[in-house]
């Protein structure tokens, strides 16, 4: 009785299914789009079984041709044209629970089993996601009101939103503005002089001409590096337990200036991915490709080299596809893609245009380029070809049958201490595991690390004598004055060194099964050139206008740091999980303006939007508007977001009048709480600099991994151990502690708190006291107040007078000088108040 109640109940859903279905089939329209109702059915209730990580009953719905075949049972879930045939349709629509997929959740709706229905019916098209579709321009839409734009990018803001039966907001006031694209394009409050020349009443282009200013200021690279910092996951530190000190300052100075030269964008990326292949590589292409030798290092006792090497492998692999392609590829390493076209067996065909750099996670960071100073460049280039021909000929004395056949009697001795203990310890364990590899199944690569080992270990008087020279020259490398700045860089190894790149099974290095040959994944880029099967040629397919990615991927990130959010929020992740673009057809279209109209050059392309009428609207909306679209994902308003940690803290600097404009070089350490830094393995202390170096810009200081400068990290800068596609934005109480506790920020009240009041002046008027309020307002806000925020100041300034009036004993140390009168020490409480105001922490 129980089974046959199932079985009439199961009946009854059915037909409910099928009545709906018909219902919902008839109101769905005569077209079913593949991307839009079918790809979201599928990855929501089916590919989790069905997918990437798992195909039970030998079936995978992510790609078609796996779709279609017969899966384990001999049914094909998928009969183009035909859904009584297709096992998928009957699953979905079984009247037993235990049968009907998708197993042990809800059943699938009768919209969603109709869609599918439809979709079979109309012979199963399979469109690719719309990211991995080159991108198209499409014509300029018209428009209601041809007044408001300015030009094709507010036509395509401007359709959106009257489609909506919505209006633009009106333009911002012009020092807001000039605030605004100021902190946009240099990352630094306007100063004020700029700011009443451009809002001046006859400045007929003052707004334009202060752009361009902007986009020629040296500032500018400076505020753009940091953006790309984050991606290039730069620090000073090579990470992990120790985490010592790295020098890659100059790569640093290498982005700043890319910027501020406004290097295309393919030129930047190819210099960065591969400048060392490229023809007669300068010694600035070299310093560009120390872009993936910011992977980090563990020089800690008893760690395996080749792991780690891996693990640096892994990590380009997984930075190069989110950095350039928008894409989360890093869980292919271990299975095919939960959601997205990517197999497994791709993952490792991209592994392999990076498994054939020299580095090997060794504590000298080898291979190095020397940076030298003015002085000692000839004498250091003398020294590195010294270096470079000893190695050399190491390795052609290692590869004579004498020492072949010596260093096969060596590796049958690694068991003996005293032999085993001439190889430095990290590397024992690859040498060990090279030489448990029968000779003829070992890689060039594998037989060329044997040679290098054998050759610093083996007792042999030619090699001695050589290692020994070698020695020499280091110590007189290091000996000169200054020493030279080793810098990581990428460096390929011969042909008769490459290692072949085998799949690992599950993700495990360990476990290595297929070899595979360099490839790109083929349904989200194009194919590589087989004429350059290695970075060149990757960077080359990324920059490829037939790439459906990078100009989305670059421009959408552009747009990020000026609206606050991409067209794609989700700018780590175009694939199939990642947010829809909100206006995709002005996605495209910048786009391709940014490939051909500006050649891949970023300064026009942001000189065309910060122009914009979109980007000049007023950001305040109606609490309607606000509760209708949140996010600001209609461009109705303009951008409102809270500033960088970069920007929070220059900006300060930069109102009292302490930041220094002094670029590039060593990183600096500006002050920070005691005791941040414990470092026991190496002694190192975090010791604050002084002069200027004390208040240069947040990016030229010193990034330590284990332990980030603290200001920063409670504004949310990441700590550079991965490359991060995307700031988290949060507000928590410790930011407003450390905007008023923390010595920087102290400092920078104190020293804005002198600009306010007028020299000499120690015992101000009424008046005085008035423009000193005025003054400090527009320094960091660059407005003028009205007379409510005035009225505000000056009460918090009554106050404060009162305070340490009565307490003369705390003025100097309000003020930061020595008999301070009371009105210094009131100024500075009010300064500081000031840099805490919401509108000094926000762009607006």
């Amino acid at each position: 009785m129980k089974r046959r109640l199932v079985w009439l109940a199961g009946v009854g859903l059915a037909a409910v299914v099928g009545w709906r279905g018909r219902d919902a089939m008839n109101t769905l329209g005569s077209h079913v789009d593949f991307n839009r109702d079918v790809r979201g059915i599928l990855n929501k209730n089916c590919v989790q079984c069905h997918g990437g990580v798992r195909q039970q009953g030998e079936l995978s719905l992510l790609f078609r041709e796996d779709a279609m075949r017969p899966a384990k049972s001999g049914k094909r879930a998928i009969v183009p044209g035909d859904p009584g045939a297709s096992e998928l349709v009957a699953r979905v629509t079984n009247a037993d629970p235990h049968d009907r997929m998708p197993k042990g959740r809800q059943p699938l709706s009768a919209a969603d089993i109709a869609t599918l229905r439809r979709w079979i019916a109309q012979g199963a098209p399979w469109e690719p996601h719309w990211a991995y579709v080159k991108p198209v321009a499409a014509p300029l839409p018209a428009v209601a009101d041809t007044a408001w734009p300015g030009g094709g990018l507010d036509r395509f803001v401007l359709a959106r939103l009257e489609s909506q039966g919505l209006k633009p907001s009106p333009q911002a006031d012009c020092l807001t503005l000039v605030r605004r694209v100021s902190l946009d394009l240099v990352g630094l409050p306007p100063a004020l002089p700029d700011a009443d020349r451009a809002c001046a009443p006859d400045a007929v282009r003052g707004y334009e001409q202060l752009v361009d200013s902007l986009l020629s200021s040296p500032r500018f690279g400076e505020r753009w590096a940091t953006m790309w910092l984050d991606l290039a996951r730069y620090a000073d530190s090579k990470g992990y337990e120790e985490d010592p000190a790295r020098p890659m300052w100059p790569y640093r100075d290498y982005v700043i200036s890319a910027f501020n030269r406004d290097l295309p964008f393919d030129r930047f990326t190819i210099e960065q991915l591969a400048g060392d292949l490229l023809p007669n590589p300068t010694v600035e292409q070299r310093v560009a490709s120390a872009f993936h030798r910011n992977t980090m290092t563990n020089k800690e006792g008893g760690t395996d080299d080749e792991e780690y090497r891996v693990a640096s492998v892994i990590d380009r692999v997984n930075t190069t596809w989110v950095v350039w392609q928008g894409t989360s590829i890093g869980c292919t390493q271990c299975h095919g893609h939960p959601y997205d076209p990517i197999r497994h067996v791709e993952y490792y065909r991209a592994f392999a245009l990076f498994n054939n750099t020299a580095d090997w996670d060794q504590p000298d960071e080898s291979p190095v380029l020397p940076i030298f100073a003015a002085r000692t460049a000839a004498r250091g280039a003398q020294l590195v070809a010294t270096l470079d021909r000893l190695q050399h000929e190491m390795d052609s004395i290692a590869r004579l049958p004498v020492q072949e056949a010596a260093r096969r009697a060596w590796e049958t001795q690694l068991t003996v201490p005293a032999v085993a203990g001439k190889v430095e310890g990290t590397r024992l364990n690859e040498v060990l595991r090279i030489v448990h590899t029968p000779e003829a199944a070992r890689d060039a690569g594998q037989r060329a690390l044997l040679r290098l080992i054998y050759s610093e270990a083996s007792d042999d008087v030619a090699l001695r004598k050589r290692r020994d020279l070698a020695a020499a020259t280091r110590k007189s490398l290091a000996a000169l004055t200054p020493a030279p700045t080793m810098l990581p860089i990428m460096q390929e190894l011969p042909a008769n060194r490459s290692r072949i790149t085998h799949v690992f099974e599950r993700g495990n290095f360990l476990v290595r099964t297929d070899a595979v040959q360099p490839a790109l994944p083929s349904a989200i880029a194009p194919a590589l050139d087989p004429a350059a099967p290695n970075r060149l040629g990757l960077a080359r397919a990324l920059m490829s206008r037939d790439n459906p990615l990078t100009a989305r991927v670059a421009v959408n990130r552009l747009w990020e740091q000026l609206f606050g959010t991409g067209f794609v929020e989700t700018s780590e992740d175009f694939g199939t999980q990642g947010t829809p673009p909100s206006n995709p057809a002005l996605l495209d279209w910048l786009a391709i303006r940014y490939m051909t109209t500006y050649g891949w050059h970023t300064k026009p392309l942001l000189r065309e939007i910060v122009l914009s009428a979109t980007y000049r609207q007023s950001a305040s909306a109606s609490p309607a508007m606000h509760e209708r679209d949140p996010a600001n994902r209609l461009l109705a308003r303009g951008p409102r977001v809270r500033l960088t940690a970069e920007q929070v803290r220059d900006g300060a600097l930069a109102a009292s009048g302490l930041l220094s404009t002094r670029m590039l070089g060593p990183s600096v350490m500006p002050p920070q709480p005691e005791g941040v830094w414990q470092r026991p393995y190496s002694g190192e202390r975090w010791v604050a600099d002084t002069g200027e170096n004390r208040h240069r810009r947040a990016l030229y200081t010193l990034w330590k991994r284990t332990a980030p400068y603290p200001s920063l990290i409670t504004f949310d800068s990441p700590s550079h151990e991965v490359s991060v596609a995307r700031r988290a934005r949060t507000n928590t109480p410790l930011q407003a502690l450390v905007t008023l506790n923390d010595p920087v920020y102290v400092e920078a009240a104190q020293a804005l708190a002198r600009r306010m009041l007028p020299a000499g002046v120690t015992d101000p008027d009424s008046a005085q006291i008035r423009a000193s309020l005025e003054l400090g307002y527009r320094l960091a806000l660059t407005r003028i107040p009205d007379a409510e925020a005035l009225a505000t100041l000056h009460s918090l300034y009554t106050r404060a007078v009162r305070l340490y009036a009565a307490h003369p004993s705390d003025r100097a140390k309000a003020a930061g000088m020595p008999n301070a009168s009371v009105a210094q020490a009131a100024l500075s409480v009010v300064a500081s108040g000031l840099l805490n105001l919401d509108a000094f922490l926000t762009k607006q």
